[in-house]
């Protein structure tokens, strides 16, 4: 009988079906694309000819053509090296993108990386809110999907015992659409700093009792008011911010979607349109955003550090993309083409490399307290 696994994934995953020439290629366009070992000793010599070894990695590199596009992609923007040889020709890399796999012992989640246009466009703009399934994958598609892994290190068996429903949790306060996005996030801020505590010295009945509360009506009438007036948020503070993370992200400018977006930025600095109507035009997209990013970096356990700095760098990257995208709003960019292209942009910036996350993470790791996190970032009124 063939053995079967079971994925815990958003509906959207089954729907994703790769197509360059709809997405550009963009995915085989300026990145570093690693060639595992195995995949690299299948190749015949003209194909290896445009590899080079990569000691830090102990992999081998793509050598782009002019710093741009894969030198592996024919006229019609497909991969040569898949149509002349097939799929078990293709690296870790190229066989798994844009899908992310994240194994915990016995189990597995999956979703798409918005760095992919066709992802971006399945995971953004879908008005219901993100639904999940547990599915059964067989042998073949695992041993796919399943090649390019990310293990939680730091999971104990409490933890595995109670991700999903915790992130289930999590997902439900930020799909809670009688709150604005930024009361949502407050209001996670809160069930995180929380959790925080009951996994220091684990205790499962208040962790059970955690959730429920969440979970209740009651909860979201009475005691999240009370939540949202116990942040002041401070606009100062939160405008000296965003400029020292986008100086930090723009300090270099080396592509054209770099200028593009540093541009946008600067010019929305002479406006002071308010940003109200905005955010409601846009809050599914916004929604859809936070969810695909919580779950798919398994938020907050795939970062070091504190809960409460994990959750600034998780909120901290969530304004960026905010504020990135209402200036190209401003600009009268706010089309879904150029939503595309800043989604991809970004999360490139964010999840192909830890180098930007680890930038803000520098900024706030002396945070411990939630507080001061949540008022420097977020709105709790209407």
């Amino acid at each position: 009988m063939e053995k079967k696994y079971f994925y815990f994934q958003p509906q959207y995953v089954n729907k994703f079906k790769c197509d360059g020439s709809k997405c550009d290629a963009h995915c085989c366009g300026g990145w570093k694309i690693f060639i595992d070992k195995e995949t690299y000793n299948q190749y015949p010599q003209d194909i290896t000819a445009h590899m080079k070894f990569h000691s830090d990695r102990g992999e081998y590199l793509i050598v782009l053509e002019g710093k741009k596009h894969c030198p592996f992609l024919n006229e019609n923007k497909l991969c040569s090296i898949q149509l002349k040889y097939g799929e078990k020709f293709l690296s870790k890399t190229c066989a798994t993108y844009p899908r992310i796999t994240n194994h915990f012992d016995y189990f597995f989640e999956r979703s798409l990386i918005p760095s992919c246009p066709v992802a971006a466009e399945l995971i953004l703009f879908e008005r219901e809110p993100m639904q999940f399934e547990f599915v059964e994958v067989p042998e073949e598609t695992h041993s796919l999907d399943g090649k390019f892994l990310f293990q939680l290190t730091k999971s104990t068996d409490e933890l595995k015992a109670h991700l999903i429903e915790i992130q289930i949790a999590m997902i439900s306060i930020l799909q809670e659409r009688t709150l604005l996005i930024d009361q949502r996030l407050i209001v996670l801020g809160f069930f995180v700093d929380k959790l925080g505590e009951i996994f220091s010295d684990f205790d499962e009945d208040a962790l059970k009792k955690l959730i429920a509360a969440y979970e209740s009506k009651k909860f979201l009438a009475e005691q999240v008011p009370l939540m949202l007036r116990s942040v002041s948020f401070d606009r100062k503070k939160f405008d000296e911010l965003m400029t020292e993370l986008l100086e930090k992200m723009f300090d270099d400018n080396s592509s054209p979607q770099d200028k593009k977006f540093s541009t946008a930025v600067n010019d929305a600095l002479q406006h002071s349109a308010d940003e109200k109507d905005f955010r409601a035009e846009y809050s599914t997209f916004f929604e859809n955003y936070l969810v695909n990013e919580l779950f798919m970096n398994i938020f907050p356990w795939k970062l070091e550090g504190n809960v409460t700095q994990i959750f600034a760098v998780f909120v901290a990257e969530y304004k960026l993309f905010e504020r990135i995208t209402f200036s190209i709003y401003l600009k009268g960019w706010g089309d879904k083409k150029n939503l595309i292209e800043l989604a991809s942009w970004l999360t490139t910036r964010f999840n192909h490399s830890d180098e930007y996350k680890q930038k803000i993470l520098d900024h706030f790791k002396d945070a411990d307290e939630p507080f001061s996190i949540m008022e420097s970032l977020l709105e709790g009124g209407d």
